[in-house]
């Protein structure tokens, strides 16, 4: 048995791996099935669950469905990721991250994101452009990584996957500090393990805005928010009971 640095276990010929991708499908098809998922989300949670390199981006694709059990050809229970459950971001050893990092958008667009290590201290301006964090695909030092933003007539989108604790304080004077609500950000509940990773995202938004959003891997912006949409829609029709 070998582990997956990424948090995908997985037993000889990636069986591990198979088994949790073919239980994620199944229940993505279920879901698809009672008209929980649309064409377009469907097809798109198919293709990255067929890609998929680690359980994590597999989880991700189901946080926030109710729990199941799924019951693979083996024979051994593979329980479907319940919500509201924390999913483990990476860890790297704490050697591996660098202190600090700056950037800016003046005029222009400045972009951090794909596989990266975030560093324990970053600071991110705007100023009359814009500045894109997409930490999806980053890894983090154990316990708090801290992000101190600054926007004036510009603004600072910061992108997180599921189950990745966030901590948003900020002020928006005559602009925006927000983090949209997400059914998948509230599947991201804070770990009882004091080394799990924390994102802490404060600073000003003047005349400007800061946005916090959580996204599966993959998911474009208009793409969250079909799905957001949809998760709305889906609920309100719960509670009416039809």
């Amino acid at each position: 048995m070998t582990n997956d640095p990424k948090g995908g276990g997985t037993g000889a010929g990636g069986t591990g791996l198979d088994k949790v991708r073919q239980a994620t499908i199944d229940r993505l098809c279920e879901r698809f099935a009672e008209d929980r998922l649309s064409i377009h989300d469907f097809e798109r949670r198919l293709d990255l669950a067929h890609r998929a390199t680690t359980t994590r981006q597999l989880a991700a694709l189901v946080a926030g469905f109710p729990a199941t059990a799924q019951q693979p050809a083996g024979g051994t229970p593979v329980p479907a990721t319940p919500a509201r459950q924390t999913l483990p971001a990476d860890v790297v050893p704490p050697e591996r991250v660098p202190a600090r990092q700056f950037m800016a958008g003046v005029l222009g667009a400045s972009t951090r994101g794909g596989a990266w290590i975030a560093p324990r201290e970053m600071y991110a301006v705007a100023l009359m452009g814009g500045v894109e964090l997409d930490f999806r695909e980053a890894g983090f030092g154990p316990g708090v990584t801290e992000v101190t933003v600054f926007a004036l007539w510009g603004g600072v989108d910061i992108i997180v996957p599921p189950g990745l604790q966030v901590e948003c304080s900020g002020a928006g004077i005559m602009g925006a500090f927000e983090r949209t609500p997400d059914e998948l950000a509230d599947a991201s509940a804070g770990s009882l393990d004091p080394g799990s990773p924390v994102l802490r995202v404060n600073g000003v938004a003047m005349m400007g805005g800061v946005d916090v959003t959580t996204r599966l891997p993959g998911e474009r912006a208009k793409d969250a928010a079909r799905r957001r949409k949809l998760a709305r829609k889906a609920r309100r029709k719960e509670l009416r009971g039809w």
